[in-house]
């Protein structure tokens, strides 16, 4: 069903956003704007690279490396090997959700980051783009993508972002890296939204790999739109409209969202960096159990935990496979997430890798996990509360509560934090990751972006 008025005010709005969005410059940008989007892009990176070794994103990228010798842009992996700018999307954008620790945003469910900038970098990278190119890039992308999702909010739980809004996100970073003209720009836009991958939400709790490729899809699909744009070939002005509203089922669009405090809100400074890999709303639980296995050592391993049950919210109620099948399944299990916090301690790096799947102590404990919905949930940044109860064999009880987790909107972690997180992700197979992160956000303090080239800065990641 359509709404006459409300298709002319998603026009209005999206004409109002493509045109704020062609004229930006880096001049317009906060310095703490521009200083968060440089860690954004560093955590992505690196969570990009945690995930190279992975079996099936390490065979793809042998095949984009045995098929290709073309050398424009790197793929993210050891010794950062060179494949085409679409390869090098490509096989970055399957690996930039695979661990889950990219970044996200939580006024709603959207992550624009790994959407946009395994397109931009490669882009960037092949095309000799300067940095200050790069970050306006990496910001109005976010800028777009979290407008959008919030505009269409209403397209969850059913399909899931990473589907809906992948082109757009890609379209977006490509086509302001590029510099589309306004008209342009809101070509590909409307025509990325025409190429959604309308994915089920219900995939990554059931555990369908397909879901990781679902941004390298958006990078790809992006591109197009993009060349298309630029020939004369996109959509419709009110495009989105039809596509996430009336095709997608939204139940409401949300016009205004796409237009308001343009240039005084960033909402590159509004989202979340994970210490865990796993699904953001399992992490209050996680850091809630864990404090009360600090106060009782004794309780690690749990073999004396007769039952964990965890009240959360409506939304983290969906995650409650207790028997996953892959990696994929266990890091949207809050039962395995609870199990596997119980058996190893909640920064344990192989929680929701294979060999997680086969621990048969985390399989037995993900049985005796229940999920319980809380009641009152608060509004963002507090909607991703958790209370963990257990019940011991002595038949005892112990509870603690998380009303947000560390790393969330509320709970941010500080430059320090992430760049520990960086340095750790990326050590092995990108040892200087970290210190070009660092020295980013210092020519971003010091007004000196023009003094760096963006592909040394990328080759510089492999450099001791």
């Amino acid at each position: 069903m359509t709404n006459e008025l409300d298709r002319q005010a998603i026009e209005k709005s999206l004409d109002d956003l493509c045109n704020w969005a062609c004229s930006l410059k880096i001049s317009d940008i906060p310095k703490d704007a521009l200083a968060n989007a440089a860690l954004i892009l560093g955590d992505n990176i690196a969570a990009i690279i945690s995930a190279a070794d992975e079996p099936e994103v390490k065979a793809y990228h042998r095949r984009l490396m045995v098929a290709d010798s073309t050398k424009q842009a790197t793929l993210f992996r050891e010794d950062g090997p060179q494949v085409s700018l679409l390869n090098a999307a490509l096989g970055n954008g399957l690996a930039s959700t695979w661990n889950e620790l990219d970044d996200g945003y939580t006024k709603t469910a959207v992550h624009p980051g790994a959407l946009s900038q395994p397109l931009i970098l490669a882009a960037a990278e092949a095309y000799g783009h300067s940095f200050e190119d790069v970050l306006v890039a990496t910001v109005g992308a976010y800028e777009i993508g979290t407008r959008f999702a919030r505009t269409w909010p209403g397209t969850l739980p059913r399909i899931h972002p990473h589907g809906t809004f992948n082109a757009v996100c890609a379209a977006a970073g490509l086509g302001l890296l590029r510099k589309l003209k306004p008209e342009t720009f809101l070509s590909a836009l409307t025509a990325a939204s025409t190429m959604v991958s309308p994915g089920p939400y219900s995939y990554p709790i059931q555990g369908a790999l397909i879901r990781n490729a679902w941004p390298a899809a958006g990078a790809w699909l992006g591109h197009f739109a993009c060349e298309m744009a630029e020939l004369g070939i996109g959509g419709t002005a009110s495009g989105p409209y039809d596509v996430f509203q009336v095709g997608l089922g939204a139940p409401i669009s949300k016009a205004s969202e796409l237009n308001i405090n343009l240039g005084s809100e960033w909402t590159v400074s509004d989202g979340y960096h994970k210490l865990y890999g796993a699904c953001h709303h399992s992490h209050a639980a996680m850091e809630a159990l864990e404090a009360i296995l600090v106060e009782r050592p004794e309780l690690r391993g749990g073999k004396e935990v007769k039952l964990a049950t965890v009240h959360c919210s409506k939304m983290a109620m969906n995650f409650n496979n207790a028997t996953p099948q892959t990696t994929l399944g266990a890091k949207f299990s809050i039962p395995h997430a609870i199990a596997a916090t119980l058996v190893n301690g909640a920064d344990y790096p192989g929680n929701f890798l294979d060999q997680s799947l086969s621990d048969l102590a985390i399989k037995d404990l993900s049985l005796c996990v229940n999920l319980v919905e809380l009641p009152n949930i608060k509004p963002w940044p507090f909607d991703r509360p958790a209370k963990v109860t257990l019940l011991l064999k002595d038949g005892s009880q112990l509870e603690n509560s998380c009303e947000a987790a560390l790393g969330s909107s509320a709970r941010p972690l500080d430059a320090a934090q992430v760049l520990t997180k960086i340095h750790q992700l990326s050590l092995d197979k990108a040892p200087g990751l970290e210190k070009a992160v660092v020295k980013l956000r210092e020519e971003i303090g010091a007004d000196r972006l023009g003094s760096l080239d963006f592909s040394g800065w990328v080759q510089s990641f492999y450099k001791r």
